[in-house]
């Protein structure tokens, strides 16, 4: 059944790589479909198209963190770089980012909540009009943490969950982090800041995906993002889920979707999960294809992603095209600000990024959805073959 849209709260995040399955699927309306679609609404900014935009930044505000996620990408330890970014050179690098007009910008880590006056840095960015997000394992938000934030300006809050307790404790390598993330997620709401629930998807909890989706209906949860693991930090160490496991996952989180428009539910780093997610549709609800399809190609998938919609700033100050390609470096906002980086870069493979006429592996360039796609995540290709224009082995139409 085709239900009347929703208007979501605002909280924009990572444009370029989510794949946002409730406004897709009509269900409910985001802030940020502007943005990320193209969809015109009074009062809202839209840019002529997707690849016209300022990108989100990354920003992973220190390595430190306190447990040791079998998955990690940035290989977090307990301890801090010795040359991370001062707080003097991060107000001047928000100053930038302030006058560059970034949509928004994601603080992660590591585990962002373990760095000092991280909160009085976020509401320093606020009084200039930024607008951040927090990627957090929840574990250290306790009432007074959740309070801070709130008054500092955060918008939004994503904690991450693995399934069930004993799986999410297992994947955190820490015994009690389920229970100590779901306090977090509790404070939050106490709070009043919008929260949500990251799930990346292992092997060794995809089947927990069910459980993950049944808390945020017991909990009164905001949104869902699902990401694709990216063999990244500790990440590469692990096996990818196989093509039919994939499915499986993504067509339950589609008819999650469906079902519970109270919940905006995205899916992360995958581009190809817009094709699928229109292959899914043409059997649950052949009427809304067309709509679904014009929002997708609007947002060009992987085109408008890493590169263009989406940045990185590490914690020692390099700027990278997403967190997971650290292996391309950009530059140095303590050599040059981030805004002259990002717009003055002859880096050529960079520029190659950029271009309409990316050279695709043949498999995505003769592809019938390579125009909603853009050609599936480069990070992974190259992370995962040593080929940056390589098939993207996660590619959610494998098997499809």
């Amino acid at each position: 059944m085709h239900r009347s849209p929703m208007l979501a709260p605002a909280g924009r995040c990572t444009l370029g790589g989510m794949i946002n399955v409730s406004s897709l699927l009509g269900v409910r309306r985001a802030a940020s479909d502007a943005l990320r679609y193209g969809r015109r609404r009074d009062g809202e900014a839209t840019p002529p198209s997707s690849r016209e935009r300022r990108p989100v930044v990354v920003w992973n505000v220190t390595r430190a963190c306190n447990l040791a996620c079998t998955h990690c990408y940035a290989t977090a330890k307990r301890r801090p770089d010795d040359d991370e970014l001062t707080d003097r050179e991060a107000r001047a690098m928000l100053d930038d980012l302030a006058g560059f007009g970034v949509p928004a910008v994601l603080v992660s880590g590591g585990e962002p909540l373990y760095r000092p006056g991280i909160i009085d840095l976020i509401s320093y960015g606020t009084e200039r009009g930024l607008r951040f997000t927090l990627s957090t394992n929840g574990t250290l938000v306790d009432p007074p943490m959740a309070r801070r934030l709130a008054a500092a300006g955060l918008v939004y809050a994503g904690v991450s969950i693995d399934g069930p307790e004993p799986l999410h404790d297992l994947q955190r390598r820490q015994q009690g982090a389920y229970r100590a993330s779901l306090d977090g997620l509790r404070n939050l709401r106490d709070a009043g800041v919008r929260r949500g629930v990251r799930f990346t998807v292992t092997p060794g909890n995809y089947d927990g995906v069910d459980d993950v989706l049944a808390l945020l209906v017991d909990e009164g949860i905001d949104r869902f993002c699902m990401y694709h693991l990216v063999p990244s930090g500790r990440g590469e160490h692990l096996r990818d889920i196989t093509p039919e496991q994939r499915l499986s996952v993504l067509h339950r989180v589609f008819a999650f979707a469906d079902a519970h428009p109270e919940v905006e539910v995205l899916t992360v780093d995958n581009p190809s999960d817009g094709p699928a997610l229109l292959h899914w549709l043409a059997d649950a609800a052949p009427e809304r294809v067309d709509r679904c399809r014009e929002m997708l190609t609007w947002n060009a998938g992987a085109l408008s992603g890493p590169g263009i919609g989406l940045a990185c700033i590490d914690q020692r100050g390099l700027v990278h095209p997403d967190q997971f390609s650290r292996h391309r470096v950009l530059g140095d906002i303590r050599q040059a600000p981030f805004s002259q980086i990002w717009s003055e870069s002859r880096d050529p493979w960079l520029a190659e990024m950029r271009s309409l006429t990316r050279p695709l592996d043949s498999a995505c360039a003769v592809c019938s959805d390579l125009a909603v796609c853009g050609g599936g995540m480069r990070a992974r290709a190259e992370l995962a073959t040593g080929d940056p224009w390589a098939l993207d082995p996660s590619c959610s139409l494998v098997g499809a």
